[in-house]
């Protein structure tokens, strides 16, 4: 019913980063990537809205199935000291819960800004924030609203990065955070392995596996209002990255 990204996610970026493949610069100068990219996702958890509650098992052709409209965006700013990143995702669908005799749809949209730090050439710690927005309803078989709601929350995050190896053309990499705190989900995490490729000067294309999971709610169980979102996403992610 609903889907990250980022994004979850999530944001980390599987195809900016490979924006940065290219040789370390002489200076500080600092480039700019812009890396639209699309993801393949595999949801497995627990979703409730109001008093009713279901398990989510979704492969990415009940997703796509049922979309309606996506875009996914990813751009970083960085130099050989500091990145500044952005990941926004917006996906509106509709799913069939695993029980039939309900309906569910919804939307999902992220914002994530990160911000990294270089320790060595192969190393860089990171912390950022990121804000989940969710709306979604439940209807009966007679299509009568059962529940609906609107949700957004924000999720602090740290974590790291690194450049596993880097032969200039051809660099893999790996990012994991780790968040939530209670904050706004009581525990949430992110891991993503990248594979980049340096075409040019100024384009690149990734191809990452992404794994983010969140565990938020609010309202008491039963309720109406109650709302909860325990779901792991994961999946490959493709890309191409523009550095200027």
């Amino acid at each position: 019913m609903f889907l990250r990204v980022s994004l979850f996610a999530a944001l980390s970026l599987a195809v900016v980063t490979p924006g940065r493949a290219v040789a370390q610069q002489p200076d500080n100068t600092w480039r700019f990537t812009l890396a639209p990219y699309f993801v393949f996702p595999h949801m497995d958890g627990t979703v409730a809205i109001g008093p009713v509650q279901t398990e989510l098992d979704a492969n990415p052709g009940d997703i796509f199935s049922n979309l309606q409209f996506g875009a996914m965006l990813a751009a970083e700013a960085g130099n050989n000291e500091w990145a500044i990143g952005f990941d926004g995702v917006y996906m509106d669908l509709g799913k069939d819960g695993a029980k039939a005799a309900f309906e569910y749809g919804g939307y999902q949209a992220m914002i994530e800004l990160t911000g990294f730090r270089k320790l060595t050439p192969f190393f860089e710690v990171l912390l950022g924030g990121r804000v989940n927005m969710m709306g979604g309803s439940v209807k009966s078989p007679l299509g009568v609203e059962l529940a609906d709601a609107d949700k957004a929350w924000f999720d602090p995050f740290i974590g790291a990065r690194f450049v596993v190896l880097n032969t200039g053309k051809w660099k893999v990499m790996l990012r994991g955070d780790v968040g939530g705190f209670g904050v706004g989900s009581q525990f949430a995490w992110q891991v993503r392995p990248t594979v980049a490729y340096s075409a040019s000067k100024h384009w690149s294309f990734g191809l990452a596996y992404w794994a983010v999971g969140m565990d938020y709610a609010t309202g008491e169980l039963g309720d109406r209002n109650y709302f909860k979102y325990d779901v792991t996403t994961f999946g490959p992610e493709i890309g191409v990255g523009y550095t200027f």
